[in-house]
């Protein structure tokens, strides 16, 4: 079934606008940004604020052995005992060296589980104060139950 040149063109055009249209929604929908931030940005006054901004390795070595504690979904506090704190080395994969970051690994023992329904959880310390920590969940086949927190700072 042969068509025509003008059909062609229009079929064409409304392919090419429908297809600009559906990648354009798709970054909306994807709360995608095509505007980077400069890489040598002033943090944010609001992100200062926040006490993990200022906490490096070096803040919670102390600490090792020490207890925290988080509420769970009763607002019963549960201890959380920091078992280690371990700086992260990232190798760059294309020089073989590893790049500088303040970036480290806190790793918790729980005496109970956390809620399920959330990550981040409000952590309390005597010497630190309070701060909010997104935390996974581990559980050993022993039954013991560990929480895990990245702190990146990238320089």
């Amino acid at each position: 079934m042969p068509h025509s040149r003008r059909a062609f063109l229009r079929d064409g055009l409304l392919s090419a606008l429908s297809l600009g249209i559906l990648v354009t929604s798709s970054r909306v929908a994807f709360g995608q940004n095509p505007t980077r931030v400069p890489p040598n940005s002033p943090v944010p006054i609001e992100a200062q604020k926040d006490p993990v901004f200022s906490f490096l390795e070096e803040t919670f070595k102390p600490y090792v052995g020490g207890i925290f504690q988080a509420p769970n979904a009763r607002g019963e506090m549960i201890e959380l005992k920091l078992i280690k704190v371990q700086g992260l080395r990232v190798k760059n994969t294309l020089t073989k060296r590893a790049l500088e970051t303040k970036s480290f690994t806190l790793l918790f023992k729980a005496s109970d589980e956390l809620p399920p329904f959330t990550s981040i959880h409000t952590i309390r310390h005597s010497a630190l104060g309070e701060f909010d920590l997104f935390l996974t969940k581990r559980k050993t086949d022993d039954g013991d139950i560990y929480y895990e927190a990245v702190i990146n700072h990238v320089r």
